[in-house]
């Protein structure tokens, strides 16, 4: 079996999929499109009868691309289920997807659409013996494999591997890309070096930069998924330790390649005769554009400066309620990386700071947060009363939440309040084993304070 699941659950799993073939209705045939102004985009080819293989599977979508309701065709007609139908399908295969012996294996997209094609193959009368979870199982054995993803990091090289979360880190050099391309080209038959001459311009864009890379066996969208969302936590981790969370106006740009965001401008100059004279595409952001490269020197400091801590709760089987509350306030923190405007640093770093250093909304913000950080990171009173100082002065800076140039003060006091957060987060890591809920965090904080 490729999904372990209880019996018991698996025999009621099957009877509410059995009460849901019971909905399925013919279904009124779609009305004609609304006539729209033709395009001019180019068209590249054609799909014709003979390109389908098999059934076509038709879905309908919500704005966000969700889907929200399948069909079949049977004997000239359409079937599905209506809305509320549809929804009953979701509902039971997000349960299913959710059971213990599933959720690491099978995307609840897959679930969902086996659900349905149980359901419809059943109507149609074709042989389908079986109940809906062994139907599952025999679908599942057939799509889950051991997979190895590499997902790259953009404007990053690593010297060595590291591990994070349930992943690694380590540079996608030349020797796997020469063997991926190996690989390509001895199956490439006369095609060869078609194939090979277009693996060059891969190599060009990924070749040595780092990347994620997680070994996971699954489905190939469930793996996907949980690959993507890997490399997305990481990537925010790791911009913690880029130094963009202690310079104001500039940003780490080293997210999941294809996705970092360096802001350009293409300009167009034309002559007063209306020729086309000169074009030009310039970086707004130098600063952030730079690359980032990390020794084995710089790996180890990293590890050892708070991301071997994050790495084991990421990677925990379980959490308890200060440790969720920390990761929480780690990645409200980790997004002021990726962003260089320093009002809007300031802003996820208070939100960061106010999730894991208040009791509730109901208490005064700014007086609990500034005192509470300064007892939390300073001994000496002048350090705690300078701290205060400036945590009040930087919510009257996020006051002031307006895209403009800042003033040299206001940089100076951004910066300092940064290097503040940065201290506070360093000790709260090193802390991170010490107390089993938030409250209890805080309430410690209080006590040393009246101490």
């Amino acid at each position: 079996m490729t999904i372990n699941i209880h019996p018991s659950a698996a025999d009621n799993f099957n009877k509410k999929a059995d009460e849901l073939y019971d909905l399925v209705k013919e279904l009124p045939q779609n009305a004609a499109q609304q006539e729209s102004f033709p395009s001019d985009l180019h068209i590249a080819g054609s799909i014709i009868d003979g390109d389908i293989v098999g059934d076509i599977k038709v879905a309908t979508s919500d704005y966000q691309g969700n889907t929200i309701g399948r069909l079949f065709n049977f004997n000239g007609k359409i079937y599905g289920l209506d809305c509320e139908g549809y929804k009953r399908v979701k509902s039971l295969a997000e349960r299913i997807q959710s059971s213990p012996g599933v959720r690491t294996k099978l995307s609840c997209s897959f679930v969902e659409e086996k659900l349905f094609d149980w359901i419809s193959n059943k109507y149609k009368g074709l042989e389908i013996s079986q109940p809906y979870m062994k139907y599952l199982d025999d679908e599942a054995q057939a799509v889950v494999k051991t997979i190895t993803s590499w997902i790259p990091i953009a404007n990053l090289e690593v010297q060595s591997l590291f591990p994070i979360s349930n992943s690694q880190v380590l540079p996608l050099s030349k020797e796997v890309m020469d063997r991926w391309e190996s690989k390509i080209g001895s199956m490439a038959g006369e095609h060869k070096e078609k194939v090979v001459e277009h693996f060059k311009q891969t190599r060009k864009t990924y070749q040595g930069l780092a990347s994620v890379v997680t070994v996971i066996e699954a489905e190939p969208e469930y793996a996907f998924d949980y690959t993507l969302e890997e490399a997305q936590k990481i990537t925010s981790i790791l911009g913690i330790f880029s130094g963009a969370t202690l310079i104001p106006d500039i940003k780490c740009v080293s997210n999941i390649k294809g996705s970092e965001n360096i802001a350009q401008a293409a300009v167009f100059f034309e002559s007063d005769k209306g020729e086309l004279s000169s074009t030009t595409t310039s970086i707004l952001d130098k600063a952030s554009a730079k690359y980032w490269r990390l020794s084995e020197k710089d790996i180890v400091e990293i590890r050892k400066g708070g991301l071997d801590k994050i790495s084991s709760l990421l990677a925990a089987d379980s959490l308890n309620d200060f440790e969720k509350h920390v990761l929480n306030s780690v990645f409200l923190y980790s997004k002021s990386a990726f962003t260089a405007d320093p009002v809007e640093k300031v802003v996820y770093m208070l939100s960061s700071l106010e999730s894991i250093l208040l009791k509730n909304e109901n208490e005064p913000i700014q007086q609990n947060l500034a005192e509470r950080l300064s007892v939390f990171t300073a001994q000496k009173l002048e350090e705690r009363k300078s701290i205060i100082k400036t945590i009040k002065s930087v919510y009257g800076v996020r006051s002031k939440y307006l895209h403009h140039g800042h003033t040299s003060s206001e940089l100076e006091l951004i910066s300092d309040f940064m290097k503040r957060v940065w201290v506070f987060f360093v000790q709260l890591l090193a802390n991170v084993n010490r107390f089993s809920s938030q409250e209890e965090f805080v309430s410690a904080i209080d006590d040393h304070k009246l101490g």
